[in-house]
């Protein structure tokens, strides 16, 4: 009775491994034929949703239940995707990037743990989730290993080994014997690409090991019901005194500065050209100061979170007033922003910024809120780790570089002094084509002094330099190919019709 009990489960063992084999073996050939080559636009999109699909497929040859709350995890990921597939501009598709990686790591981690109900979790991140996703060969190795009796996987290797050397020996023969054989085998070698089969050979054998790995890891998580048993918030055995003293200072600091503030929102410009200081110069470098003290505001009031559980009363209620100062702090810092780009127009750099100082701000609240509230640090940790990941990737769904695009050419079209930085505009991608090619056909203001930085002298000689680009984005559209982004599908149409 325990050979047949055994026997069963030893197969189950080999069908798990070989069916992992082939979700890898897949995975890489999308990886290979998509992202490999166009790592960007809808062939980024694809590869997302398959990693996805492939991570659900490996988790069901498990049979066990699985965690559905970890689809929640999996929405930044689609979002992302989605973004990337919209939009050609650089920061979503690095920032689409990072979120989706970051989404789709926790994803099959936690769909893959033992079922286990989101409120009991104490931390996303145990120490398990970083040793298994950094290091996923130990399941492998124990995969082959339980394998290794099987004669087949035997056979296929020293198959491999033996034909090796036959192979060289009948290709130098056949070379020998043919003229157009040999002529195809030394063009492979000598040829310019041969470095680059080699780099994309090699590169493609990492990932699909790694797949292959991280699989065996998902898999043998579920079937051995390891649980994360570690995480959480804990209580740093020091005085409150430590606590009040420190945010007592920082919170005295603040309120001086926050004084300032006060004198800038009411005194407005004619109170900081007593002080001898242009109102353009106390805008423009004050914002990015600002938006780094509020980040380390976050980092301080997390990293107190994380040590007291915000259980003592002096500590919470300080904790609280200082987020309520870097609130204000959050304003002045968005007031001097939108004053810069009043003057002197809406960039990249200063849309992704003022998105950051926002972000910090809503996560402050949330803290502050957990805080009165007498949450643990747990589920704040949970939630506000969540809540980023969600907002910043629905954040991508903004078509930030036409949005930027528009705003800055009405300030031109609106005839009221304002330059306007043909260079930067000419600079964004494909995203903006039609708001340039807009510009392109509106009316400009008659007196074109003072209206721009550097560019056209007329909008015919416009017409004319979109045109040229025209053809340059047609050949490098055609190269694309599902590399390329709906967003240059649309340029490509709207360039195609400007006459």
């Amino acid at each position: 009775m325990s050979i047949d009990l055994e026997i069963p489960a030893v197969r189950s063992a080999r069908n798990r491994f070989w069916d992992i084999a082939l979700i890898s073996a897949t995975l890489t050939a999308i990886f290979h034929f998509l992202p490999g080559d166009r790592p960007f636009g809808i062939a980024f999109a694809v590869f997302v949703v398959s990693l996805a699909v492939g991570m659900v497929m490996l988790a069901g040859l498990a049979q066990k239940p699985l965690n559905r709350w970890s689809f929640v995890l999996l929405i930044p990921a689609l979002l992302c995707a989605l973004a990337d597939a919209l939009y050609s501009s650089p920061v979503v598709q690095a920032l689409a990037f990072i979120v989706s990686l970051t989404s789709l790591t926790f994803f099959a981690f936690w769909l893959t743990v033992p079922q286990i109900k989101f409120g009991h979790i104490k931390s996303l991140w145990p120490v398990m989730f970083i040793k298994e996703t950094l290091w996923p060969v130990r399941s492998l190795s124990q995969a082959l290993t339980g394998i290794k009796g099987d004669r087949r996987l035997g056979g296929v290797a020293i198959g491999i080994i033996v034909a090796i050397p036959f192979l060289l020996i009948f290709i130098s023969i056949f070379s020998s014997a043919d003229q157009l054989f040999s002529k195809s085998f030394s063009g492979l070698f000598q040829s310019n690409d041969f470095g680059t089969y080699v780099f994309k050979t090699i590169r493609d054998l990492i990932v699909g090991i790694f797949f292959l790995a991280s699989g065996s890891t998902m898999l043998s998580r579920l079937v051995e019901e390891r649980k994360p048993t570690d995480g959480g918030g804990r209580t740093v055995g020091l005085d409150q005194t430590v606590y009040v003293t420190f945010l007592a200072l920082i919170n005295i600091l603040f309120l001086v500065f926050v004084a300032f503030q006060f004198a800038y929102f009411f005194g407005g410009q004619a109170w900081v050209a007593t002080q001898g200081i242009t109102y353009a110069d106390y805008a423009r470098q004050g914002f990015f100061q600002l938006l780094f003290a509020s980040g380390l505001v976050f980092a301080i009031t997390w990293a107190l979170y994380w040590l007291t559980d915000m259980r003592q009363r002096w500590t919470k209620i300080l904790t609280i007033v200082m987020i309520a100062q870097t609130g204000i702090i959050i304003v002045s810092a968005l007031k001097r922003l939108m004053l810069y780009v009043d003057a002197y127009g809406l960039t990249l750099a200063r849309w992704w910024a003022a998105f950051c100082i926002i972000l910090i701000g809503l996560t402050l609240l949330a803290i502050a809120a957990f805080a009165i509230a007498k949450a643990a640090y747990a589920p704040v940790s949970k939630f506000a780790f969540l809540g980023i990941l969600i907002i910043t990737s629905l954040a991508l769904l903004i078509p930030s570089e036409r949005t930027i695009a528009r705003y800055n050419v009405d300030r031109f079209l609106a005839n009221n002094g304002l330059r306007l930085d043909f260079g930067y505009l000419d600079s964004l991608s494909s995203d903006a084509i039609d708001e340039r090619i807009r510009l392109a056909s509106s009316e400009w203001p008659s007196d074109q002094d003072g209206y721009r930085y550097t560019g056209p002298t007329d909008r015919g000689s416009y017409v004319g330099q979109l045109k040229n680009e025209r053809d340059q984005f047609r050949a490098r559209f055609s190269k694309l190919g599902l590399g390329a982004s709906l967003s240059d599908h649309w340029a490509m149409d709207a360039l195609e019709g400007l006459k």
